[in-house]
């Protein structure tokens, strides 16, 4: 067999045994399920991330950047409406922490840049699904969900059958124009077929204005936070965040496209739903 056919028989097989378990709990009427599901993601992506970005630093160091960004999780969803007051504090316990050992200097800025983004980047953009799932019910969710893995999806089968134009060979050489326009158009074709078949899920129903503008911006942001994940492992000299999920790599890997995707659709949702 084919190593990328064999890859991606492992990789679907893993999605079949995480997809039900994930799937009960997005659709678990009760908030908290959700939110416990997020905490447990946020706090292995988090490790994968100090492991990339923080690899030769003491574990105790790593450690504390995990602790303030799943701290940041936690208060942004038990109290949004604070969530300035947790962004300012998220940042002044990373800045203290990084001073406690700011010895090598010419590393300690280019650290400390590395542990603030992330933990805004896992720890506040993840807050956005299970904030999405007590606000505006699990339907929301699911589309978020379907929408970042259908537009993954798309892009990876047109990519690979018809791709030839590069897209960002630098960051990640497999990713082509062709691949991003079949991700688009597998993204629209989430948010049409949810507002048809589910539309009753959703208070109010999904207009087609909320399905044009879900499809088209995750279509792009969705790729955008796949880049973003691409250049941090490109800079740490990794080719997955970790190993978590045979087929797919590290948890990291798994949500890049959803963290950005959830994110927006928990704006959209509260900007234009209210």
């Amino acid at each position: 067999m084919k190593p990328d056919r064999k890859n991606l028989l492992v990789r679907i097989a893993s999605a079949l045994v995480a997809l039900p378990s994930v799937g009960a709990l997005v659709f678990w009427r009760e908030p908290l399920g959700m939110a416990a599901l997020c905490l447990v993601v946020a706090t292995l992506a988090l490790r994968e991330y100090t492991a990339m970005t923080m690899a030769a630093r003491p574990a105790a160091e790593r450690a504390g950047v995990v602790l303030v960004g799943v701290g940041l999780y936690l208060a942004l969803y038990f109290r949004p409406e604070l969530g300035a007051l947790w962004f300012l504090a998220a940042t002044l316990a990373v800045a203290m922490l990084m001073l406690v050992r700011a010895v090598d200097i010419p590393a300690a800025g280019a650290r400390l840049y590395a542990a603030e983004f992330g933990v805004f980047y896992v720890g506040g953009l993840l807050a956005a699904l299970p904030l999405l799932h007590r606000s505006f019910g699990p339907a929301w969710v699911a589309l978020a969900i379907a929408v970042a893995f259908g537009n993954d999806t798309g892009a990876y089968f047109v990519g690979r059958a018809w791709g030839r134009h590069k897209m960002a060979p630098t960051l990640s050489p497999g990713k082509t124009v062709e691949g991003a326009v079949g991700g688009l158009a597998a993204g629209l074709t989430v948010t049409f077929v949810a507002g048809w078949a589910f539309g009753w899920a959703f208070s109010p129903p999904l207009a087609i204005a909320d399905r044009v503008a879900i499809g088209l911006i995750a279509g792009v942001v969705g790729p955008a936070g796949d880049l973003v994940e691409s250049l941090i492992k490109r800079t740490a000299g990794v080719k997955d965040s970790g190993r978590s999920i045979p087929g797919h790599g590290g948890i990291l890997d798994r949500i890049d496209a959803l963290l950005f995707v959830g994110a927006y659709v928990y704006l959209h949702v509260t900007l234009f739903r209210q």
